[in-house]
């Protein structure tokens, strides 16, 4: 396969390396745009008003002075690439992107950019940060299920996967839980009318889906990876009937 990988951790983070080491070892044909620096938690956030610094780090490598949606709407719109790609990969995330995360995850938007384009796409993350034996078998599991997993994804829809840290090698279709964040928030300085304020601390409240399916973190909380279909813009909802 000719593929494409993203991610929101930048371009020099353990995961994407091991990720791209993995699918060439398994003869993909593997390409680079990712960001030039961290840019967790900027969800979907684009560059719209100025400009954005494409640099050629190696062959068939580029960063980008943007955001991970950016990577994908700049590598798209400008061909800065010879082929095009059978799959669009984001990952290995350092952390997981589940739940009510998927929402703030660049992972995950880089991923849904590319669907709405009309590629295929899969959002990955592993639990722990910087674990390299973790990202090696992430990686190796989704390599030994690529074409499976690439096949099962519907148009309008990114995959979503997460692997936990006491991971079986199994996995479960999971549906999209809910994390809700009771946030602290600690006022650091005050200077004049200014008040510098910072999160201190957060205490996690985990809901079930909704769905007929197991939720994405109990999954991952028995030792499967979650694997979950997302659609990249909401179904009409009764709420939304309502207006």
């Amino acid at each position: 396969m000719n593929i494409l990988l993203s991610n929101d951790d930048g371009y020099q983070a353990l995961g994407i390396r091991i990720l791209e080491s993995v699918l060439s070892q398994k003869g993909h044909d593997v390409y680079v745009s990712a960001p030039d620096s961290e840019q967790s938690g900027k969800s979907h956030a684009m560059t719209i008003r100025g400009k954005v610094v494409v640099t050629e780090y190696a062959p068939k490598h580029f960063h980008v002075s943007g955001t991970p949606a950016d990577c994908i709407v700049y590598s798209h719109r400008c061909s800065l690439f010879p082929v095009p790609f059978d799959l669009i990969i984001s990952g290995i995330n350092h952390g997981y992107n589940l739940s009510t995360d998927i929402i703030y995850s660049g992972t995950c938007a880089a991923a849904r950019q590319a669907a709405l384009y009309g590629m295929k796409a899969i959002a990955i993350s592993a639990e722990l940060r910087d674990d390299e034996d973790l990202f090696i078998k992430t990686a190796r599991f989704l390599s030994s299920h690529l074409a499976e997993f690439a096949g099962r994804i519907p148009e309008g829809a990114f995959m979503n996967i997460n692997v936990p840290s006491s991971f079986s090698g199994e996995y479960e279709k999971g549906g999209i839980g809910e994390i809700v964040y009771n946030d602290t928030v600690a006022v650091r300085e005050s200077i004049g009318a200014r008040r510098i304020l910072e999160i201190d601390s957060a205490t996690l409240e985990y809901h079930p889906s909704k769905t007929k399916y197991r939720s994405d973190h109990e999954i991952c909380r028995s030792g499967k990876a979650s694997v979950s279909i997302i659609e990249t813009l909401p179904s009409l909802s009764p709420a939304m009937e309502l207006l």
